[in-house]
């Protein structure tokens, strides 16, 4: 695969908690990882890193040392600070009902035979977890895309009493590829290596329950969205990450 030059930095709440909160937040925050990625983009502040490694990385960063200004800092550690606490609960009409969900979803499946011509390793075999036997609703390239290739792969379940379920994987071995999570926002374990939940729900009987870790040479992410409570959704996605040996 052609490498292809990325800077990541995993979100430390859902895109539905941003999209409400505070606006003056979102704003800064948004501006920030904006002109973040126009940087590295740009290879200007980025470069050396990357032309000193000889492949990506993943990173745990503590807050106070992110390249962020103090208000950015100030607005992303209460961002934290709710998440960590409960549930974040947002509008109704913010989570979409599990058919809403369905029409946006690909329905493409590509056989495991194409897929490890595409991704840079393996994809994650899924078949020791409930996803195993779960109803494969399609799958699409994430990541870094070059042609038909790309540095990871979304998968798309349904599972009965969850809802939908996403699976990412993302290889960070990539050369050029640099993913960094927060330190403060990781408020779980998977197998033993820092994770994170992010937990949303509405007024109308909705949840969504996000599950991030990484381990080897990948970054996962587990999201589930459908009517039931999230508690029995974050034991699944517990569950199921546990069982996930690349």
């Amino acid at each position: 695969m052609k490498s292809t030059s990325t800077l990541v930095l995993i979100a430390m709440l859902s895109p539905i908690a941003v999209a409400h909160a505070e606006s003056s937040d979102v704003d800064a925050v948004g501006q920030w990882l904006q002109a973040r990625a126009m940087r590295a983009a740009s290879s200007d502040d980025f470069a050396d890193a990357r032309q000193a490694a000889d492949e990506g990385s993943y990173r745990i960063v503590k807050l106070a040392d992110l390249d962020a200004p103090e208000a950015v800092k100030e607005q992303l550690r209460a961002q934290i600070g709710r998440s960590r606490n409960e549930p974040i609960r947002v509008p109704g009409g913010a989570i979409p009902s599990q058919s809403e969900l369905l029409k946006t979803l690909p329905r493409t499946q590509r056989s495991d035979a194409i897929l490890r011509q595409r991704l840079p390793s393996p994809p994650t075999n899924l078949l020791g977890t409930v996803l195993g036997a779960a109803e494969v609703i399609g799958m699409e390239p994430s990541g870094a895309l070059n042609g038909v290739n790309s540095t990871g792969l979304t998968r798309f379940y349904r599972l009965s009493d969850v809802g939908i379920v996403a699976f990412n994987e993302e290889n960070f071995r990539v050369p050029g590829t640099l993913i960094e999570v927060i330190a403060e926002a990781q408020n779980t374990a998977v197998n033993g290596s820092p994770a994170q939940f992010e937990m949303n729900v509405d007024g109308q009987g909705r949840g969504r329950v996000v599950l991030s870790w990484a381990a080897g040479e990948k970054a996962y992410t587990l999201t589930a969205t459908g009517d039931s409570d999230v508690d029995h959704k974050a034991r699944v996605l517990q569950e199921i990450a546990a069982a996930i040996t690349d």
